[in-house]
């Protein structure tokens, strides 16, 4: 069993990017009513994939502890999960693959994450209450863009009660 550690931008750099407001270029707007972070975001894709697709999830809570069976991963694109309705939610990555022990991540309705090309990583997974996300990623039109795989070995994952 693996448990659950704080997502920080530091600790989930080796898999991609985590925004927040605030952790950028940050510019005041409209007589300081806005402010306004520019992310330093960045969004690689293959040039095969030009197809922008904006995709929104509606997601059940997970109960803990969770048995993990499936990864995923996206060789042409990052793809970004921006949370719209969310208390806590799960951010789950197999730095060496699959076959290898996964890192798991609790995340806030502050964080922005986005997964770099090529990261094998869960699907999306809801904490405490229902939640809603926008995901963003580019696409090939060739329908190759998802490769998912069976664990063959499944980890149970828990986390810490809010």
């Amino acid at each position: 069993m693996i448990t659950a550690t704080l997502l920080t931008p530091e600790v989930f750099a080796p898999y991609g990017h985590v925004g927040r407001a605030g952790q950028g270029v940050v510019a005041e707007v409209r007589e300081g009513q806005v402010r306004t972070t520019r992310s330093e975001i960045p969004f690689p894709h293959d040039p095969e994939a030009v197809d922008p697709s904006l995709d929104l999830h509606e997601v059940a809570p997970a109960a803990a502890p969770l048995k993990l069976l499936h990864a995923q991963r996206h060789p042409y694109s990052t793809q970004l999960f921006v949370p719209m309705q969310v208390s806590r939610w799960l951010v789950v990555v197999w730095p060496e693959g699959p076959a290898a022990p996964p890192v798991a991540f609790v995340a806030g309705p502050q964080d922005t994450v986005v997964y770099a090309p090529g990261v094998w990583h869960h699907g999306i997974l809801a904490l405490d209450t229902p939640a809603l996300f926008a995901a963003f990623m580019w696409r090939t039109g060739r329908g190759d863009e998802t490769e998912s795989l069976p664990v063959l070995d499944p980890v149970t994952v828990d986390w810490p009660a809010p």
